[in-house]
């Protein structure tokens, strides 16, 4: 069940600027308690002030971490409940780069440090409790990457997404009284677009820039009706949708086509011209399925 947020207590990671900042301010309007956190301690700082002075300080807090290191995570978990005196039961996992740090610093932040935040949530959070992981991917997570550079990012994003489909199964909820959902946004005005190697111009042409006031609006959506297991696509002039997991059917489907057509292939490779053709084939089926039977229904 979606969290009662007037209730709630959440801890966004990356949340001095950008998404994570956004995110926290839709949480805090809504009547949460918000525990900011981000590597950069005068980013931090600012946007806590900001905060308090709208929404009280006693709501809300400020814990630097790295969120590569798990002593950063466990200090970061253990000080915003000592904070508050009461339990975490939101927990966003939104510290991100792009790969302009390199592939394997893109991957430790993008990716080890979600698995590595989800694994304390699911030990520190009580199933009678119950809570919530939200994990910032990007479409990115759903699409291929378009160049050797930005390849790394693609990868640690798919990751979030498997992750969040992967622990977001009712039968491991059940067990961990946790739940999962991931929001993956197109192209935002945050640090993420620095050095990113393609020019704004082309972005805003083929793609559309968001407000990060636009994804905390749809993330904030997510948190209050989104289901166990959620990918939610968020693009610009596009409204919010659930992306799911099609996967297994579609293999079931292919395997069943592969059955089919095996005689003819020889023992070759079912190939993507040959899925097309059986698809099409399947669709001319069904066309001609369709026209006899309305003819006998309605003709003469």
């Amino acid at each position: 069940m979606p969290p009662h947020l007037p209730t709630s207590l959440a801890i966004i990671t990356g949340s001095g600027q950008g998404l994570g900042k956004a995110f926290a301010d839709k949480l805090l309007s809504e009547g949460a308690k918000v525990c900011l956190s981000d590597v950069r301690v005068e980013t931090g700082e600012r946007a806590v002030e900001e905060f308090a002075a709208r929404f009280g300080r006693e709501n809300v807090c400020f814990i630097p971490c790295d969120v590569t290191k798990l002593e950063d995570l466990v200090g970061l978990y253990e000080g915003c409940e000592a904070h508050f005196n009461k339990r975490v039961n939101i927990f966003c996992n939104n510290a991100g780069v792009n790969h302009a740090p390199g592939w394997r610093r893109c991957i430790e932040i993008d990716t080890m440090a979600v698995v590595a935040g989800t694994e304390l949530v699911l030990d520190r959070m009580g199933q009678q409790a119950g809570g919530l992981i939200v994990n910032t991917a990007s479409l990115a997570g759903i699409l291929k990457g378009f160049n050797r550079e930005s390849a790394s990012y693609f990868v640690a994003k798919h990751g979030v997404v498997a992750l969040t489909r992967s622990l977001g199964q009712e039968h491991l909820t059940r067990r961990s009284g946790v739940e999962h959902m991931a929001i993956c946004p197109a192209f935002a005005e945050t640090d993420i677009l620095e050095d990113l190697g393609v020019k704004r111009e082309t972005l805003e042409a083929k793609e559309g820039i968001m407000t990060p006031e636009y994804v905390a609006d749809c993330f904030l959506k997510l948190v209050k009706t989104g289901h166990n297991g959620d990918i939610m696509i968020v693009r610009k002039n596009t409204p919010p949708f659930i992306y799911k997991d099609y996967s297994l059917p579609l293999v079931g489907a292919l395997s069943v086509g592969a059955r089919v057509v095996q005689k003819g292939l020889g023992g070759g490779i079912f190939t993507a011209k040959h899925q097309a053709g059986v698809l099409g084939f399947a669709f001319l089926v069904i066309i001609l399925i369709a026209h006899a039977f309305l003819n006998l229904v309605f003709g003469k």
